[in-house]
C-alpha cells in the first residue's frame, strides 16, 4: 500500500515538473512594440503636436520623427480616423537606407472636414508588419462651417385650407403655409407643387414634384397668388440630380466641400422643370443651391410619400454653409 502511495506521489510530482518545464511566458501586449517612438514636432505655428482646433480650409502640418531602436523600418503608415467611418490608411515607402532607424517628414494638410480627425503614424518592417506607433496620435478639430437640418417635411399645397407648410426656408429649415408666407416672404426660398407626370404608359398615373422660387417669372401654381409678396428671395437652384446619398452623407462634410460639390453643377434655375417622377424631386435625388447671401448648399430628398391622413409631402435634409 505504501508503495502505491509513493508511486502516486511520484507521478504527481513528475507531472508538475513537466508542466512547469513546458510553460512559456508570453509577452504582455501592453509592453510590446516599445522599440518604436514617434515624436510630433512643433517646428511651425501650423503644426499639431497633440490636439489643435482650426477652421475649414486651414493648413495644418504634422511634423513627425519616427525612431526604431532595434529593427529597420521599410515603410510607415498614416492612419486617418474621422467619426464612425472606417479609418483610411496610406503607406509610404522609406527609400533611403540611412533613414531606416530614424525618419522625419512633414505632412501638409488642408482641412476640409468639420469635427475631429485623428492621425496615427506607425512603422512597418521589411515584411510589412507593424512594429510600433509610439502609442501616440494627434487630433485636429475643425470648427463647424456648415449647418445641417435633417428630416424636414414639406407638404404639397392644399388649395382649400391653405394651411399646410408648402413653403420652405433653407437658412433655418422652417416651413410656412400660404396663409403665413406673405408676412415671412423675406425668409422663404421656395415652394413645392406637383403635376401629372409625362409617362411612357398612358394609363399609368404618377406625379412629378418640382420647386419654384418666389421670384420666378411665371408662377407655376396659380392657386397661390404670390405676386404681392415683398421682398422676394432670389435663391438659385440646380436641376435635381439622382443618386446623391453618398455625396450628401460622406462628401458634403464641410462648408468648402459643399461649395465644391455645388460649383460642379449649373445653379441658375428659379424653378425646377422635371416632367417625370425620376427627373423631378424624387427619393435619393438632390438639389444644389446658392442663396442671395452667397451661401452654397445641398438639399437631399429622403422620400416622397404621404402621411397617415393621405396628405402628400417630401421629406428633405439640408446642408448649408454658415
Amino acid at each position: 500500500m505504501k508503495t502505491k502511495n509513493i508511486q502516486k506521489l511520484f507521478l504527481i510530482a513528475l507531472s508538475a515538473l513537466l508542466f512547469a518545464s513546458c510553460k512559456k511566458e508570453s509577452e504582455n501586449i501592453f509592453t510590446m512594440f516599445t522599440d518604436v517612438t514617434v515624436t510630433y514636432n512643433n517646428s511651425d505655428p501650423r503644426c499639431v503636436t497633440d490636439y489643435k482646433v482650426v477652421n475649414d480650409k486651414d493648413e495644418v502640418w504634422i511634423d513627425f520623427t519616427i525612431n526604431s531602436a532595434s529593427e529597420d523600418m521599410y515603410s510607415y503608415t498614416v492612419e486617418k480616423s474621422s467619426g464612425t467611418q472606417t479609418p483610411e490608411r496610406t503607406i509610404f515607402t522609406i527609400n533611403d537606407p540611412t533613414k531606416r532607424r530614424s525618419f522625419s517628414n512633414i505632412l501638409k494638410l488642408i482641412m476640409n472636414r468639420d469635427g475631429k480627425t485623428t492621425y496615427r503614424i506607425y512603422a512597418l518592417n521589411q515584411k510589412g508588419i507593424f512594429i510600433g506607433d509610439g502609442k501616440k496620435s494627434v487630433t485636429i478639430d475643425v470648427n463647424p462651417s456648415y449647418m445641417i437640418y435633417a428630416n424636414r417635411n414639406i407638404y404639397l399645397p392644399d388649395s382649400v385650407g391653405k394651411s399646410l407648410p408648402s413653403f420652405f426656408s433653407l437658412n433655418d429649415a422652417s416651413g410656412f403655409s400660404y396663409t403665413s408666407a406673405a408676412s415671412n416672404s423675406a425668409k422663404i426660398d421656395f415652394g413645392i407643387y406637383r403635376k401629372l407626370a409625362t409617362n411612357s404608359t398612358p394609363t399609368a398615373i404618377s406625379y412629378t414634384y418640382n420647386l419654384y422660387s418666389p421670384s420666378v417669372a411665371t408662377n407655376p401654381l396659380t392657386v397661390y397668388d404670390i405676386s404681392a409678396w415683398t421682398p422676394k428671395r432670389t435663391t438659385k437652384f440646380s436641376a435635381p440630380i439622382t443618386g446623391q446619398n453618398t455625396a450628401f452623407l460622406t462628401g458634403a462634410v464641410s462648408g468648402s466641400t459643399i461649395e465644391t460639390l455645388a460649383k460642379a453643377r449649373t445653379i441658375n434655375l428659379d424653378a425646377t422643370a422635371g416632367t417625370t417622377l425620376a427627373n423631378g424631386l424624387n427619393d435619393g435625388s438632390a438639389v444644389f443651391f446658392l442663396t442671395p447671401e452667397g451661401k452654397y448648399g445641398m438639399m437631399y430628398i429622403n422620400i416622397v410619400t404621404s402621411d397617415y391622413q393621405k396628405k402628400p409631402y417630401i421629406n428633405v435634409s439640408v446642408k448649408i454653409q454658415r
